[in-house]
């Protein structure tokens, strides 16, 4: 066995109970730090598209989604990099809707960017340092970046379809987006940077999906279980689950996880903060991200058994 670096004799010594109270502090600090950090570049077009922030309530549920957040990464056991990657997914409907309801903005792609990297790096480096163990690592091969060209390539058809009956629904329920015609019009410069958008989005999927199970909680099914009272139809549904193979389980345990964490993010980084939002065109953006996420999971589950 290795000698335990610096970083996990650190960590070791910092009291269990009190670990996931510091990933939140220490993740709420470091995105406020670096939002600072980033504010000269970044402020101009976040306030162009953002609706002010004037009431505690206003800052209070981003700061309870954020508490959610982490303590949902922390309690589940990922590893610094698997939550990041989760991070990514739950912000991914809110820069597929601003990169695509508000093409005018040229600038606002580098701000997406910096954006999404400032809040991986604040769930990235909180588990990174007081859960220095990390869960073992898929490697990288030409499968595993063909699975996630194809999840990439799934999400930006499903989505694109579903805009055709979710733009109009944004308009009917008043969200502010451009102009109708910017949000139609479709050039080659657009169509290249939504699929450079998807391709970390489709990689995040796959590394989710795929990811080995925690060492740190016990999802693993007794064999004598298919053998219990499985009667009416929750027992006729539970013996079908438990008739799939544990690597599909899990993938549709984690399709469901990834379809939670983006309608949270939809409801809290979206309709909470742009211009005209609100719950209603917030379900429809949910419901669209739910598709996209379950045609991924299924895909992937059906490619895992192949």
């Amino acid at each position: 066995m290795a000698p335990a670096s610096p970083l996990q004799r650190a960590a070791g010594a910092i009291p269990p109970n009190i670990k996931p109270v510091l990933a939140v502090l220490l993740s709420m600090s470091l995105s406020t730090f670096f939002g600072y950090l980033a504010s000269p570049w970044i402020s101009t077009d976040i306030a162009a598209i953002g609706r002010p922030m004037k009431t505690p309530s206003d800052y209070s549920t981003l700061i309870a989604w954020r508490v959610m957040e982490m303590l949902g990464y922390w309690i589940g056991g990922w590893d610094a990099t698997n939550a990041a990657y989760l991070s990514i997914l739950s912000l991914a409907p809110s820069l597929h809707f601003f990169h695509n309801y508000y093409p005018s903005r040229a600038p606002l792609f580098p701000t997406l960017s910096i954006s999404t990297a400032i809040d991986a790096l604040s769930v990235y480096i909180p588990i990174r340092v007081l859960r220095p163990e990390p869960n073992k690592i898929t490697p990288v091969d030409a499968t595993c970046a063909t699975t996630s060209m194809l999840a990439s390539l799934l999400y930006q058809l499903t989505l694109q379809i579903a805009s055709k009956f979710l733009t109009p629904w944004l308009l009917l329920t008043g969200w502010e987006l451009d102009s109708v015609e910017n949000v139609y019009a479709v050039n080659e410069g657009l169509i290249l940077s939504r699929a450079l958008m998807m391709m970390p989005i489709g990689w995040a999927a796959t590394e989710v999906l795929y990811a080995p199970e925690s060492k740190r909680k016990s999802t693993q099914v007794k064999s004598s279980g298919i053998e219990e009272d499985l009667t009416g139809l929750m027992g006729s549904v539970e013996a079908m689950w438990l008739k799939l193979s544990p690597k599909t389980r899990k993938v549709i345990k984690r399709t469901a996880l990834i379809a939670a964490y983006q309608a949270a993010g939809v409801t809290v980084g979206v309709a909470g903060t742009v211009k005209g939002g609100n719950l209603s065109g917030a379900v429809m953006l949910a419901a669209a991200w739910t598709v996209a996420t379950i045609t991924v999971g299924g895909v992937l589950a059906w490619v895992g058994r192949v």
